[in-house]
């Protein structure tokens, strides 16, 4: 009996210890699946507060959507890139005014180009279009002698800020989710928090890679409905009714009922004697039938029979 506890005991011992092994590589497993999923959200939120700071200048001014650069307003996208400039780090300091009628800031078209083609790539010839673009709506004027543009210096406030709410990488694009967050759309409360906003609307803003890069630009912006976006509720539907036929053409027969058998076309027997009243008057029976003679309904009525 104590030869058998001895070996119980030996037994227990190295299946404690895998049981320890065990538990320890359950616990790094798990701490490495919850340290990867709080880095990939951690990650997840830097590219999108990347992209945000990327489109803030393409969003300000909402530009009409499109599928395809071929299909965009040059005017629109020629404007993101002069704020795109305006918004840099060296912004608009290093740049002399301009002397004459028209006042403003001089700005060489090389160096828009260069921020255009940093938002929206290579695919529109924009050193080709300067002389034919009209940007009077934005208040800028094209100097073709100076090659340069003279821009406005007077405040301007953007229309929307970009708020990315998914990514979604395909091939070498990535879709944005993004809502266009309204700079009035901040409330302040009676305690005088603010209430976070909502986007007036969403839109699908795909970013391509540049051949040969890493970093990327803008290829289409286009309409999305916000439920798919944020929502999960199913959208609204109109009540189903069923279809609506026309009624079967009706004809009405009336016939002084006797004491003799009226049948249908069927040959059963409708009534056997006369019906009366409690005067012992006749009543005559409305038969209604269609217009294959079948009875459908009956209505009575009374009458005075003749002696």
């Amino acid at each position: 009996m104590a030869k058998n506890k001895k070996e119980k005991n030996k037994l227990a011992f190295p299946i404690g210890v895998i049981a320890g092994i065990l538990a320890v590589i359950g616990l790094i497993t798990v701490i490495n699946f919850t340290v990867d999923k709080v880095k990939d959200f951690t990650d997840n939120a830097a590219e999108k507060a990347e992209y945000e700071e990327f489109l803030k200048p393409v969003v300000m001014f909402d530009p009409d959507p499109f599928d395809d650069l071929t299909q965009a307003d040059v005017s629109q996208l020629l404007n993101s890139a002069v704020w795109n400039l305006l918004m840099s780090e060296e912004g608009a300091d290093k740049y002399p005014y301009a002397e004459g009628d028209t006042f403003g800031i001089v700005v060489p078209q090389e160096d828009i180009e260069s921020h255009f083609k940093y938002l929206f790539g290579t695919e529109i010839d924009i050193a080709s279009l300067h002389s034919s673009i009209d940007m009077s709506e934005y208040e800028i004027t094209y100097d073709a002698a100076l090659k340069s543009y003279i821009l406005p210096v007077t405040g301007i406030e953007s229309a929307y800020t970009p708020k990315v709410y998914d990514i979604e990488k395909q091939g070498n694009s990535k879709i944005l989710s993004v809502g266009y967050i309204g700079n009035l759309t901040w409330a302040q409360l009676e305690d005088g928090e603010y209430t976070a906003p909502e986007p007036d609307k969403y839109m699908k803003i795909t970013l391509r890679e540049r051949s040969g890069e890493s970093n990327m630009y803008v290829s289409s912006i286009q309409s999305v409905d916000g439920q798919e976006v944020v929502g999960t509720t199913e959208p609204n539907r109109e009540p189903e009714t069923e279809p609506v036929t026309e009624a079967p053409e009706v004809t009405e027969i009336t016939e002084a009922v006797t004491g003799e058998p009226m049948t249908d076309e069927n040959g059963e027997i409708i009534t056997t004697e006369p019906l009366t009243d409690e005067n012992g008057e006749v009543i005559t029976t409305e038969l209604v039938t269609n217009e294959n003679g079948n009875v459908i309904e009956e209505e009575t009525a009374e009458e005075n029979s003749e002696e």
